[in-house]
């Protein structure tokens, strides 16, 4: 599965969620969507300051160097933790997370950046990010990714993962290939990296080229991390925060929204 067409629009220049569970690729998925827009991108990061006013007066400067740069990417990565009641520190720094995090909506919702700033926040937990955020206007998109769901799709990473590592299996091999992936339902991107990795280093273990029994001693030797409810809960998340039905795969377009509700919170119930 893969985010439909229009999904995002770097000529709009608006801003957008990217929602999903821990390993699915978000990163990846966004750092390839700069690069193929000609997007340069900055990465949110540590601007604080121990000093009174100089975390304020920091990122006045961050936000006017990124305007300078446009049209740019702004990229909030674990969006929660910034965001997210208040964001960190609360009351009890004076009230200066309040008012970054109130500058930073402002930015996000200025129509002056409409087309030459394009804001992306990530997040495997929405639920945690302040409501106020989450509308229109601040978050237009809300984009939801989800672990590969057919054996088909894990191929496809599985190639690509082996020929960015300069590795590759003959096409003959895809039968056979499919069949050992058919079982890994709820496999990340993540783990099927891992895998993919395994089976390379058993394959230079044996100094070997790498061949199809490699990649099914990986599969059978690999224990994934066993986080099931707490992967379906973000899963679940991304489907609720979603902005368009059109984005979800089958297994979730026909959910209605009380459906996706009490899920949610059988689960959260279940992941305390």
């Amino acid at each position: 599965w893969q985010p439909a067409p229009g999904a995002l629009s770097p000529s709009r220049g608006q801003t957008a969620l990217a929602g999903g569970p821990v390993g699915v690729g978000k990163t990846f998925v966004i750092k390839a969507f700069r690069k193929e827009a000609g997007l340069p991108g900055v990465v949110l990061k540590n601007f604080r300051s121990k000093w009174v006013g100089s975390t304020e007066s920091n990122l006045e400067r961050v936000l006017k160097i990124i305007r300078a740069m446009s049209p740019i990417a702004l990229v909030i990565d674990e969006g929660d933790r910034s965001f997210g009641n208040g964001g960190e520190g609360g009351e009890t720094d004076g009230g200066t997370s309040s008012r970054v995090i109130a500058r930073i909506k402002d930015f996000m919702s200025d129509p002056e950046n409409r087309g030459h700033v394009l804001t992306i926040l990530m997040t495997n937990r929405p639920d945690k990010l302040d409501v106020d955020i989450k509308r229109p206007g601040r978050l237009d998109r809300k984009i939801p990714f989800f672990y590969a769901d057919t054996a088909e799709d894990r191929l496809r990473i599985v190639r690509v993962i082996l020929k960015r590592n300069g590795a590759a299996l003959p096409s003959d091999a895809d039968a056979a290939l499919n069949a050992a992936l058919e079982d890994l339902d709820g496999y990340s991107n993540a783990d099927l990296e891992a895998i993919a990795l395994l089976a390379l280093d058993i394959a230079r273990n044996e100094s070997q080229t790498l061949a199809l029994p490699h990649l099914q001693q990986a599969i059978a030797d690999f224990i994934p991390p066993q986080h099931v409810d707490t992967i379906q809960l973000m899963e679940l998340l991304a489907v609720q925060e979603s902005s368009r039905r059109s984005l979800l795969p089958e297994r979730f377009a026909k959910l209605v929204p009380a459906e996706v509700s009490e899920l949610i919170g059988e689960l959260k119930r279940r992941v305390r």
